[in-house]
């Protein structure tokens, strides 16, 4: 199935949030919450955390049950949902990476109409790219953007088309090759970067303080590059926890002297949505009436609202920015999953022409 291009004003048609909400209330109910992926994930933490709050801002305080449904990258998962979800409120879902990834690489195997979910919250997750100290990356983005130019560093993830796509592309805007070593877990990624067998890795800032903060501290690593962080006013600028630090499309106008445009900077946006605007993202059902959709949509807002969404744990699992809901959130799921045929031309002829990998 092929990711759906549709223009800006349908989709926003198919998602608005009516003038007034009619009354919708779930005293007595049971609200099924799909996760498509394992009970141990970021998805699950991120569900677990979402969910008692939510039950307390529903109207009627509805019980909220997490249902783990593994298989496929969360595309089994989704499929069920899209299958089985009655457009009543009834059943929740959430969505990861991989959820988006797969219809915009043409998986034959997705059958859910991404583009029509509707969004309640997206919860952005920050990125860094990262090299060995003694390798000899010094910290200086420029310097160390040509120490990877003229050699081949190691990095080890989970594969190029996967969660590293992001970061593989933005090596190769910069004109970057590396040795990809694949098939690990972010996880067993780091374990790696740790013991010295790659020179180059990335990882969530979700985990700064907790993991990546000491390897700096400890001189062993140094940052070089993050995905960047949208402000409110929808601009693209350095992400907050490393303000010292390039983002990749402020790094490409630095090594070229001038921006990334046309199709490329449209396939960018497209990964950075997906892997930083929407990180996290908790939906309804295609067909949800405007009213439920608007009961939801109330209801997230409180949520993010609560005081326990300043505790610093919670903050830690829902990626450690400002969510977004409402008119963000609708935004944010349009970016990821809308693309023009050319845009994903251009991804599926890189990543056949960069990695041998075909859809």
């Amino acid at each position: 199935m092929r990711l759906q291009s549709l223009p800006a004003a349908v989709f926003a048609a198919a998602l608005a949030l009516p003038a007034a909400a009619q009354d919708v209330d779930f005293s007595g109910q049971t609200i099924d919450f799909i996760v498509p992926y394992g009970p141990g994930g970021g998805s699950s933490t991120h569900a677990r955390a979402i969910a008692p709050l939510l039950e307390q801002e529903l109207p009627g305080n509805p019980t909220i049950v997490i249902t783990n449904v593994e298989g496929g990258g969360s595309i089994r998962g989704l499929n069920q949902f899209t299958q089985t979800a009655e457009p009543d409120g009834l059943t929740i879902a959430a969505l990861g990476t991989g959820s988006y990834f797969a219809p915009l690489l043409g998986d034959a195997t997705v059958e859910y109409p991404l583009s029509e979910f509707r969004p309640i919250l997206a919860s952005p997750y920050g990125l860094v790219a990262y090299g060995r100290a003694d390798a000899g990356f010094t910290g200086d983005s420029l310097q160390d953007v040509q120490l990877l130019q003229d050699n081949t560093f190691v990095h080890v993830g989970d594969g190029p088309a996967k969660a590293d796509m992001p970061v593989m592309y933005c090596y190769d805007l910069l004109g970057i090759e590396v040795l990809g070593v694949w098939g690990t877990s972010r996880g067993e990624s780091r374990q790696a970067f740790e013991r010295g067998e790659s020179q180059v890795n990335y990882d969530n800032l979700a985990g700064w303080e907790s993991e990546l903060k000491p390897m700096m501290d400890e001189g062993v690593m140094v940052p070089i590059f993050t995905m960047g962080y949208l402000n409110e006013a929808g601009e693209l600028e350095r992400d907050p926890t490393l303000p010292d630090t390039p983002h990749c499309m402020e790094l490409y106008e630095m090594v070229h002297g001038e921006p990334v445009t046309g199709v490329q900077r449209e396939v960018w946006d497209a990964m950075f949505a997906i892997r930083m605007s929407t990180a996290k993202t908790i939906v309804l059902p295609p067909g949800t009436p405007d009213d439920i959709f608007a009961t939801y949509q109330a209801a997230m807002q409180r949520v993010v609202n609560r005081p326990e969404m300043a505790d610093p744990t919670l903050q830690l699992e829902l990626g450690g920015y400002p969510q977004a809901v409402g008119e963000a959130a609708i935004r944010g799921h349009r970016q990821a999953s809308v693309i023009s045929d050319e845009a994903q031309a251009e991804l599926l002829r890189w990543l056949a022409d960069t990695w041998s990998v075909t859809y």
